[in-house]
């Protein structure tokens, strides 16, 4: 019992495999499966093309056998009135064998007509089938083609995106690091400041208890001031 199992459970692994195998090359199968329905299409056509050229000799040979009993009818009817039977009778055997003859053709005709028409309706059914089929098979490659390009294009973007996303790691490094440079250039200045007493001093003059730093700004404009106001 085990080992039938086991057996079984290795035949649906085998056609679960060869059911993937079948799906990954399922436009090709297709593509194939299409050209031997063509094929086979053009084997029935070529067997059609026979079919209605034995039609048209019998449709001859029908017309032949039919004109040919008609032909001698009258000939064994005269030789009756005349009183040549011996004619007579070969005559009706003409007629007879013509009529056989005739009556064979016309159930030959018969069949083969009609074995034509399912032959011509099929293939019809078969070559619109197909047409639609390659239609279908067109529209298949195209959304392959899509579904590939699809995933392309995602792959990439997953790419880019991680890309971005570190670049904007770095670039928000940098900015962290270069505001740290600026704050510590800033708290060395104010200690520096504050180690010169130019800080004081600036409040001092800001205060008006004593004139601004020489050479400054203020200091410029206070000379100016005091220069306009002894003019």
């Amino acid at each position: 019992m085990f080992i039938r199992k086991m057996f079984t459970l290795f035949r649906a692994y085998d056609a679960e495999a060869t059911e993937r195998v079948v799906d990954a090359h399922a436009l090709r199968i297709l593509e194939q499966e299409l050209r031997e329905a063509a094929a086979a299409v053009a084997v029935a056509t070529r067997e059609l093309t026979g079919l209605m050229a034995r039609e048209m000799a019998d449709q001859r040979a029908h017309a032949a056998a039919q004109s040919r009993a008609r032909e001698y009818e009258p000939y064994a009817l005269k030789a009756l009135e005349t009183g040549e039977e011996g004619i007579a009778r070969q005559c009706a055997e003409v007629v007879a064998a013509a009529e056989q003859e005739s009556e064979r053709y016309a159930a030959n005709l018969a069949a083969a007509r009609r074995h034509i028409a399912s032959l011509r309706s099929g293939i019809s059914r078969a070559d619109a089938r197909i047409g639609e089929i390659r239609r279908e098979l067109l529209a298949a490659r195209s959304r392959a083609a899509l579904q590939r390009a699809t995933g392309a294009l995602a792959v990439s973007a997953q790419g880019y995106t991680s890309a971005l996303a570190a670049a904007e790691e770095t670039l928000a490094r940098i900015t962290d690091l270069q505001t740290d440079a600026i704050d510590r250039e800033a708290a060395a200045a104010i200690l520096a400041d504050e180690k010169t007493g130019a800080s004081l001093r600036a409040k001092l003059s800001d205060a008006g208890i004593v004139p601004p730093v020489p050479h400054s700004a203020d200091a410029v404009l206070a000379r100016l001031r005091s220069r306009l106001n002894q003019a």
